[in-house]
């Protein structure tokens, strides 16, 4: 398995544990408001007195060296109180660790935590951030006001505004800017969307925002930027610059294929916000099916398409899936992802997804393809990573439906757990860390205010994980090393019996898993409990712990000044 789908992989589990306003992007940073609300004390202050080891360093000419924070500290005088009048009252001025340029004029965010404050690096601030910084304590926690302060300084030419903005937005309910809608600029969304030099996150953002407010006029903009492919433009333009050499044109002309090639590669760095964009504008002013079936054939049918314009057109299918039902019907976003079935690339990945929107048409298909796997002399078998989610949804189907479709998963299971218990085992261990496990379909949202708020009741359980081979080799391998000499040589087979778990059911499984194969008694009749999974807790706690404890050991490296 390719680094790609590794990282794909877990940037979807990533994903599934965040809920924000934009299901495509995330915060890249805290926000000012919050770096505030984490603050004992903020004030605004200008630079009084620069650190004279900071001057001496930069005097000598020495392009690097070490200065003691102890003594390497400028004095600035106390401008403006924000927050924590208390803990500076009769203050006039701090010291706070600052390196940078001399200017008595500019004014700085400087933070201090704890009591009495220690004083953060200072942060410079331009003539037009000294006047946003205020404004932000004076503004509603949430709401469409809130959202429309940050609208006027999205892509601003002072950088920490627009990402500040951003976060903002990225942070924000959903229902807060589909209420902004009537008072976004359609026009400069367009605009900064074909922009290239914009970043992909931002992009993104731009298209969530065009999804909400665009007109059917967006709608057949958004298409051409879909259809657009450069494996056509591309020779095309190379035939055309080779003909104008020829004919005694500059050979500067032989770069123009490249520079198509480029802008069309930046136009799909957001391709998954594009497709969903599309899709909800053809929701509300044209026809879903229809734009569902030119988003098949440019990217679910063509197997020569980029590996990571398949992923993107999957995001966008989840999204519309769980969060768009209202616009688009469910039955048609399924047959989408069927299609990815036949893609040896994706099977594994849509096969989670399949379980947790409750497609159960597929069921014998998958038990065929599993056995399909064990056919090495044919080379359009599918590939073996695909035994792991057919299992789990087998489970799913057989655990959390009743009636036809629960004994249709029973017959199946019983047909191909024997073919590989190692495989069952690696499936059901997953389940227990929160891959593959199916989470409950979800009804389709109330309202069409806010598609997002359904993710935010339990977004662990949103986004099913197609976990990389690796992993479950790994996590095979570390339960086969933790055996103890009196295990039975049968314990890692017998373990296939242990209980069902989905991930967001958060509930108690069955006590009694998928039956044994018949034609092994001596491992049925072995008796082996069942493995608890890890503590969430600590799941959660031990990263948190070991960022605190570098933390501290960074802190005490510049307290103790140690180079």
């Amino acid at each position: 398995m390719s680094a790609l789908r590794i990282l794909a992989a877990m940037l979807t589990l990533s994903a599934a544990m965040t809920a924000s306003a934009c299901p495509f992007c995330s915060a890249e940073q805290k926000t000012l408001t919050e770096e505030m609300n984490d603050a004992s004390v903020v004030l605004l202050g200008r630079l009084k007195a620069p650190s004279e080891a900071a001057q001496k360093l930069a005097e000598s000419g020495v392009p690097s060296g070490f200065i003691d924070p102890e003594t390497g500290a400028a004095t600035f005088t106390v401008e403006r109180v924000l927050k924590g009048q208390p803990l500076v009252e009769g203050v006039e001025e701090v010291q706070a660790i600052y390196f940078g340029a001399a200017d008595a004029q500019e004014l700085f965010f400087i933070r201090g935590v704890a009591e009495p404050p220690d004083w953060a690096i200072p942060l410079p601030l331009s003539p037009v951030a000294a006047e946003y910084v205020p404004k932000l304590l004076t503004l509603p926690e949430t709401g469409v006001e809130r959202m429309a302060f940050f609208q006027d300084y999205l892509e601003h030419p002072d950088q920490l505004l627009a990402q500040d903005a951003y976060d903002e937005f990225a942070r924000a309910p959903y229902k807060d800017v589909v209420d902004l809608g009537p008072r976004m600029d359609r026009q400069q969304l367009r605009e900064w969307i074909e922009d290239v030099r914009v970043s992909p996150s931002r992009r993104r953002l731009f298209l969530t925002m065009l999804g909400v407010c665009g007109e059917p006029q967006d709608l057949e903009r958004i298409e051409q930027l879909l259809t657009s492919d450069a494996r056509v433009l591309g020779p095309a333009v190379d035939a055309g610059a080779t003909a104008a050499i020829l004919a005694g044109g500059s050979p500067v002309f032989g770069m123009s294929g490249e520079m198509v090639r480029f802008a069309e590669r930046q136009r799909k760095l957001g391709l998954d916000a594009l497709i969903a964009c599309y899709m909800t504008l053809a929701g509300k002013h044209g026809d879903p099916v229809e734009a569902l079936d030119l988003i098949d054939e440019r990217y679910l049918e063509d197997r020569d398409v980029d590996y990571s314009h398949v992923y993107a057109a999957l995001q966008a299918l989840r999204f519309l899936a769980e969060e768009q039902r209202d616009l688009v019907p469910l039955d048609r976003v399924l047959a989408s992802a069927r299609l990815l079935l036949d893609n040896p690339e994706f099977a594994d990945q849509v096969i989670p997804d399949l379980s947790r929107w409750g497609d159960w048409s597929v069921l014998e298909r998958l038990a065929d393809m599993y056995k399909a796997t064990f056919d090495e002399d044919n080379p359009d078998a599918p590939v073996k990573y695909v035994r792991e989610p057919v299992i789990s949804y087998l489970d799913v189907a057989k655990t959390q439906e009743t009636g036809d479709v629960a004994e249709r998963a029973e017959k199946a299971l019983a047909t191909i757990e024997p073919l590989d218990p190692k495989a069952v085992q690696r499936a059901r261990s997953l389940q227990s860390f929160g891959f593959l496990a199916g989470a409950r379909a979800k009804p389709a949202p109330a309202t069409v205010d806010d598609p997002m708020a359904a993710a935010t009741d339990d977004p662990a359980g949103d986004i099913a994980v197609d976990p990389p081979a690796e992993l479950a080799e790994e996590l095979a391998a570390q339960e086969e090393a933790a055996k103890g000499p009196s295990e039975a040589p049968g314990a890692m087979e017998t373990a296939v019996s242990a209980p069902f778990e989905s991930n967001a059911a958060d509930e108690e499984a069955p006590p009694e898993g998928p039956p044994m194969a018949p034609e092994r008694p001596a491992v049925a009749d072995t008796e082996v409990a069942p493995a608890e999974p890890p503590s969430r807790v600590l799941l959660v706690g031990a990263p948190l712990a070991a960022a605190a404890l570098m933390v501290g050991l960074f802190w005490l490296i510049l307290r103790s000044g140690v180079a």
